[in-house]
């Protein structure tokens, strides 16, 4: 078997191309931060902003329609409290060796607490929608 290339310069070049790989995702980032990213996060919060301040769920435009969208996060708090409330009640459907977040959400609209050990928080965004 003959090598013409040593496996030591292809691990330096592996490397080189690797650190450049990186430089260029970032650079590649903070360009799109600059000319889109940061832009478009302005105009949701100034959307979100507005329907508030009009009580409006949405607003159409000619080119779409802005819209508010609810978002649920559900984190564990306490990881040995919840563990000792789903197994003390074999509540299973609670688990996916992470909080349900879809059986905790069903326990909230029921009317029900938030399962100790976690925590729930809902916050609204901004949804923007072509017009077709």
């Amino acid at each position: 078997m003959n090598i013409t290339v040593k496996p030591s310069d292809l691990v330096e070049e592996f490397v080189r191309l690797r650190d450049e790989k990186k430089r260029a995702e970032d650079t590649y980032k903070t360009w799109l931060d600059e000319n889109y990213n940061n832009r478009m996060n302005e105009i949701e919060l100034t959307l979100l902003d507005q329907l508030n301040q009009l009580g409006s769920d949405s607003i159409s435009s000619p080119a779409g329609t802005a819209y508010k969208k609810l978002s649920v996060s559900v984190t564990t708090a306490d990881g040995r409290e919840f563990r000792r409330h789903v197994i003390g009640g074999e509540l299973w459907d609670l688990i996916e060796f992470r909080p349900a977040k879809t059986a905790v959400n069903d326990l909230v609209e029921r009317g029900e607490p938030v399962p100790p050990g976690l925590n729930r928080s809902t916050f609204f965004s901004i949804g923007i929608r072509r017009k077709s």
